[in-house]
């Protein structure tokens, strides 16, 4: 038995050659060698012998105890069920066939429907999914979050929130910023107090990017008792900081400043009067028209209008005009971009699905000449917390802007023309469970080319929402 040591004295003799380094015959084997009939060539025998000694040696494997990471206990403990298995068919389709500029978006859509309906995503489409979704924290469970950590080679990867089963007041600085500005958000929606307070309590010590981000959560719920804090923060050693703590200090509803910008905003609302015949005999028109100050002209007009409705919801303006909401919405006319996004921002900021289902129709009811109603559709479903209500639902499948797109699909006849822009897949994406059938009968005479998507995301949510939750 030839020992370790002598095996080493053998392979280096035979790396360095043996006319630098002569073999010499180990003990354990010089009996054997001599004893050999017919007489060999010693250091072949030698050679022989080695070989067949490590061919048949079964060293013994100083093993390790084998640690699973943390992550993959936290991946596999997830304690939602796994998404059926006709949906996920369903889901792959999408993912294999959506057009590569609009993915992220469709799939996030698609998964946080997955995630409204209880369900986590399939361990083995990780891989191929969470590319499109870690932009979005609506997307990430914690088996989701977990699959991240084991898969990303970064310090944001091995934040220990990503293996917190949910975010609390205890944990939430331990999670990755999209997550933790949602959180206090949400916290301001139910206690504005105890969220400045849980923001109060780390701010100093979080970097600027953050801090201003973070200091920007807290224009939900604004009110006087955030003041004393937010003028404190005005001082804050980072410029861009300072200005969002202004910007706060200056939207506190109550304060001179705050009211003096909404009566002028305000005033630009009012309802239309005419004189004359018409007047008199009471058929004038008396619906709102929207009139600018005299300061938003030229090229300076967007902006103007754009800082003086910052932050105002459309519900504020009527009141302050005395006019109903439905009423200021009418008003806006179609080009004026400025003033429709500071609306749609607030209503997003406030979760307000009316008032975004609103803005919506009045912007559905002009598509397709000032622009394409898809662009309306995804911002839909990126900032609904559910789907459209039933009777929202019928008003946009028989809106003129979805009618003129299934013409424009029957009337296809080119592969470029077949191109769907994304109005029938967004159209699914906003739709309740309920009205999805009546969707696919209206899509079924159609090229499939135009109408896969479509129909993939529709398979999606009916089978998420009409089959039992299964462990799988």
């Amino acid at each position: 038995m030839l020992s370790s040591q002598d095996v080493g004295r053998l392979r280096q003799a035979v790396l360095l050659g043996l006319a630098r380094q002569p073999l010499t015959v180990p003990a354990a084997l010089q009996q054997l060698i001599a004893a050999a009939s017919p007489e060999r060539d010693a250091v072949l025998t030698v050679l022989a012998l080695a070989g067949q000694q490590q061919r048949f040696q079964r060293l013994p494997l100083e093993q390790a105890a084998l640690v699973l990471p943390e992550a993959a206990k936290h991946l596999h403990g997830d304690a939602r069920p796994i998404i059926p298995e006709p949906a996920r068919r369903a889901l792959l389709r999408l993912a294999n066939g959506v057009e590569k500029v609009s993915a992220d978006a469709v799939l996030s859509a698609a998964v946080r429907r997955v995630v409204r309906s209880g369900f986590r995503l399939h361990p083995f489409d990780l891989p191929r999914l969470i590319g499109h979704i870690k932009g979005d924290a609506r997307c990430l469970g914690l088996g989701e979050r977990a699959y991240l950590s084991l898969a990303e080679n970064s310090s944001a990867a091995e934040s220990p929130g990503l293996l917190q089963a949910e975010i609390t007041r205890d944990n939430w600085t331990t999670f990755q910023k999209a997550h933790r500005v949602a959180f206090l958000r949400d916290q301001r929606r139910r206690l504005p107090a105890e969220a400045r307070k849980l923001l109060d309590d780390v701010f100093k010590s979080e970097p600027a990017a953050l801090r201003g981000d973070l200091l920007a959560a807290l224009e939900i719920g604004l009110g006087s008792d955030d003041l004393p804090w937010l003028e404190s923060v005005a001082t804050d050693r980072a410029e861009s900081v300072r200005a969002i703590a202004s910007g706060l200090v200056a939207s506190v509803p109550g304060t001179p400043a705050f009211t003096a910008r909404l009566a002028e905003a305000a005033r630009c609302f009012a309802r239309g009067t005419v004189s004359g015949i018409l007047s008199r005999i009471g058929l004038a028109s008396t619906s709102a028209v929207f009139k600018p100050p005299s300061n938003a002209a030229g090229t300076e007009r967007s902006a103007v209008l754009a800082k003086l409705f910052d932050g105002f919801s459309v519900a504020e303006i009527a009141a302050t005009a005395g006019l109903a909401a439905a009423d200021v919405i009418a008003a806006l006319p179609p080009d004026e971009e400025a003033v429709y996004a500071a609306f749609a921002k607030r209503a997003v900021r406030d979760g307000d699905n009316t008032t975004m289902m609103q803005l919506a129709g009045a912007r559905l009811a002009i598509a397709g000449t000032t622009y394409w109603p898809a662009r309306v559709l995804a911002w839909l479903a990126d900032n609904l917390t559910a789907p459209v209500a039933a009777e929202s639902g019928n008003t946009l499948l028989s809106s003129a802007a979805l009618q003129t797109a299934l013409r424009r699909f029957e009337e296809a006849d080119t592969p470029a023309s077949l191109k769907n822009d994304g109005t029938l897949v967004w159209t699914a994406a906003v739709l309740p469970r309920g009205l999805l059938p009546s969707f696919i009968a209206m899509i079924a005479p159609l090229p499939p080319a135009a109408t896969r998507n479509a129909r993939d995301f529709a398979d999606l949510v009916l089978a998420l929402e009409s089959n039992p939750i299964q462990q799988r």
